[in-house]
């Protein structure tokens, strides 16, 4: 089913009352009297909308500078989160993002046109798996158009070592990408399966279900009243035979991009609304 909201069913709901004609001429009505456009493409199975935001030019410079902050943090941790869906997944954003800012073959083939769904799939999905199939997704372009592209691209803009050449960049992403075999699901809900080593999300390496949950399974206490959840803010890898964690936090992992997150949300308390605003914000530093 395409993700896209029915601004007309929308109105007719809104809209509820009186007769039947009636509700259908004010939804005929408001539809032309607005001329906003709500949707802005289409592609695959999506639908990308935006919304209008009324109220928001007559928000105070206090608040707008505070809806400023909390989006700089959030854009700060994004990084992380196309890490934590597939350990590969910024390597290949890097190479679309490159293509598509500076590929200078022909942009109006059908060959192109199947690239940028791709890479429009790969965006909004924030890796190479669908957002909630969980599938690894099927470029409909081929790996030969794909070596096209990359040749026909910025080299410093794409994401190779200084000894690394176009031939190695494309070896290294061809499995990736093009494999349906190799990491085919992001989370693995099959009846039966490991659910983590058959998953190709990026909290947990060279381990099983089966490792991981003795291991947590040792931290619990039948006497603890107040029971926290482990391993929520950390990923789990096997180290010469042994299960260890690394926490992300300032110091450990991803510190770089949650140092810039804390950066952000301690701006945002000095132009907090209120006490209870200020002290949320404080307790998510802290965490």
């Amino acid at each position: 089913m395409k993700q896209i909201l029915s601004f007309s069913f929308l109105l007719l709901v809104l809209t509820g009352c009186g007769k039947n004609e009636d509700r259908m001429d004010v939804t005929k009505n408001a539809l032309e009297l607005d001329d906003f456009v709500y949707q802005t493409e289409q592609f695959a199975d999506l639908a990308i909308l935006r919304y209008k935001v009324p109220g928001f030019e007559e928000l105070s410079l206090k608040e707008k500078e505070l809806v400023y902050y909390l989006y700089e943090a959030a854009l700060a941790g994004r990084d992380i989160y196309y890490d934590q869906n597939y350990k590969h997944n910024l390597f290949v954003r890097k190479t679309l993002n490159a293509i598509v800012r500076s590929y200078k073959g022909d942009r109006q083939t059908e060959d192109f046109k199947y690239f940028m769904v791709y890479t429009k799939q790969f965006w909004f999905s924030n890796g190479i798996h669908h957002h909630y199939a969980n599938k690894k997704f099927t470029p409909e372009f081929s790996a030969e158009y794909f070596t096209e592209l990359l040749r026909n691209s910025d080299e410093k803009l794409l994401p190779m070592a200084d000894n690394e050449t176009i031939d190695d960049l494309h070896a290294k992403l061809i499995p990736i990408v093009f494999n349906p075999n190799i990491d085919a699901q992001k989370v693995n809900f099959t009846p039966g399966a490991d659910l983590i080593k058959t998953s190709a999300v990026n909290f947990y390496e060279r381990t099983t279900q089966k490792e991981v949950e003795n291991f947590y399974g040792t931290m619990v206490s039948e006497k603890d009243t107040t029971p926290v959840w482990h391993g929520l803010n950390s990923k789990v890898i096997k180290e010469n035979g042994k299960l260890k964690e690394n926490v992300w936090k300032v110091g450990g992992m991803y510190s770089p991009a949650i140092e810039k997150i804390v950066y952000w949300l301690e701006k945002a308390v000095g132009v907090a609304e209120n006490d209870l605003q200020k002290a949320t914000i404080q307790k998510l530093i802290e965490y």
